[in-house]
């Protein structure tokens, strides 16, 4: 299983500071992976006045946690996302350094915890692991790069305007798609051979279902809003037509498609949302007007219909798996979030001339006869366990979200909820749902919290004992079992990065 906690952190610290300290300077998005760390040091903004304010550039440092002694791995690299990431078992690191942010490119270098240091292609603008992590792919000018990890053979598939990348599940293809000056073209590709082979021109949105089946946005209507979708199966020679759509997602199975149409209102950012069957026939139209929606992992389709943009608000509806009639679960949602059969939202209540955010939650296969029930009002974040059974929430707060009280209750509404902690900034689960690890806000300061590790399933503390004092607020565990935490200090004028085991 992929492990990856990704913490924005910016720090200073203290010669007092408990834990190891990995290297100092002000640091940026702390990336953890099993047995090592990668994080930017001394990031600034480029002498150009056409890049964003927010992006960045500084030195990628790298260290393994076994043996924590950071080195520096590259200069110049950028903040963008996917700068910079560890393979699966993170035990390589891929990154671009010497970015160039006019051009969008820059170097593409791998660190391994064996070998070191490895530069692989001089010119490069993004990558992409493969899901075992034995193989990376890559993007250059006019072409798209393999590299297959261990064996360091690299295989070039030309492809003019090559501008992205997605590997198949089973790792043995990937698709390719040329920018839209370049025709918008989108190819498979054999990651063994090489060899390639187009799939549809004028392209958009493209994904791999679980079995491997290429799904592809093609050209678009004469007026405008959906294009055409199509599905490559593995081995088939063409594409099949199905239906159009804006936007698509596969069901988890691989079985059932989403389709997102904006036909009647091209342009438009809802939609009608429909479901049909991947071997064909008619699309089922399920909502209208729908904005977020998603499928779950049991094969249930989650969605807002009718979204009221100016309210930024709509109702919570669930198409169930086997095909059922869509019901509704609550109105006035803001969002949602889904784990198995369990779906929490937070809904805005009215109040005199504003609304109040509560939580609430609902079983997805329960019928209509039961209905959601409130869990809390004035709720500023919350995490469900890797079971589903045990919510942990932070609400009544003082004032503002950083000085909120921690409570944990289980779902099923048994019981009544366990306060955990006062004076809560946040808190991060860990992986294994045993520990949590709270911030609280460090007095007299704006930003800086104090951190601290609880038992997550125990009796709450009588007293909340900091292991760390002014430290950054994303700071976050780099292990499964919550035993260890990666965190940066916010003390007068230094920073840097520690890494620390906690009792």
């Amino acid at each position: 299983m992929r492990i990856l906690f990704v913490c924005l952190l910016a720090a200073a610290c203290s010669d007092q500071t408990p834990g190891t300290r990995l290297a100092n300077g002000i640091a940026h998005q702390i990336t953890v992976a099993p047995g090592a760390t990668a994080f930017l040091l001394d990031a600034v903004h480029p002498d150009d006045r056409s890049v964003p304010d927010d992006l960045l550039a500084g030195e990628l440092w790298v260290a393994t946690l076994t043996k924590p002694a950071a080195q520096r791995a590259g200069v110049g690299v950028p903040t963008s996302a996917g700068a910079f990431g560890f393979s699966p078992g993170g035990d390589v690191l891929a990154f671009l350094a010497a970015w160039r942010f006019r051009a969008g490119q820059g170097e593409l270098w791998i660190w391994t915890q064996a070998g070191g240091l490895q530069k692989i292609s001089a010119e490069a603008s993004t990558f992409d692991w493969a899901p075992s992590g034995t193989a990376l792919a890559f993007v250059a000018p006019g072409r798209v790069g393999i590299l297959k990890i261990g064996l360091h053979e690299t295989l070039a598939v030309p492809i003019d305007g090559a501008q992205s990348v997605a590997w198949a599940p089973d790792g043995l293809h990937l698709a390719v798609r040329a920018a839209a000056a370049a025709g918008g073209r989108l190819f498979l590709v054999d990651a063994r051979s090489g060899a390639k082979k187009e799939v549809a021109t004028a392209t958009s949105d493209f994904a791999f279902a679980r079995d491997g089946t290429l799904g592809v946005l093609g050209p678009p209507a004469p007026q405008g809003g959906d294009r055409q979708l199509l599905t490559l199966e593995p081995g088939a020679a063409e594409p099949v037509k199905l239906a159009r759509a804006t936007s698509f997602a596969f069901s988890p199975d691989g079985r059932e498609l989403a389709l997102l149409s904006t036909a009647k209102k091209p342009g438009e950012a809802t939609g009608d949302l429909s479901r049909m069957s991947r071997a064909g026939g008619t699309p089922r139209v399920i909502g209208q007007r729908v904005s977020d929606w998603r499928w779950t992992s049991s094969g249930d389709l989650l969605f807002l219909a009718n979204y009221d943009l100016r309210a930024r608000a709509g109702a919570l509806t669930v198409s169930p798996a086997g095909g059922g009639a869509p019901r509704e679960l609550a109105r006035k949602v803001q969002s949602f979030t889904a784990q198995g059969k369990r779906v929490l939202f937070l809904v805005q209540a009215p109040q005199k001339g504003d609304y109040k955010i509560e939580l609430w939650t609902a079983s997805v296969d329960e019928g209509p006869g039961v209905l959601p029930r409130k869990l809390d009002e004035g709720v500023y974040g919350y995490q469900l366990s890797n079971d589903g059974a045990t919510l942990f929430w932070k609400a009544r707060c003082a004032g503002t979200a950083r000085s909120c009280s921690l409570l944990r209750a289980p779902v099923s509404g048994v019981d009544k909820p366990t306060f955990l902690s006062p004076n809560v900034a946040g808190f991060d689960l860990s992986q294994d749902g045993t520990r949590i690890l709270i911030e609280q806000p460090h007095r007299g300061a704006t930003r800086a919290v104090d951190l601290a590790v609880i038992d997550a399933m125990g009796a709450p503390p009588q007293h909340l004992k900091p292991f760390a004092l002014e430290a950054d607020a994303s700071s976050c565990f780099a292990d499964t079992k919550g035993l260890r935490v990666v965190y940066a200090t916010l003390t007068a004028g230094k920073g840097s990065v520690y890494v620390t085991d906690v009792p």
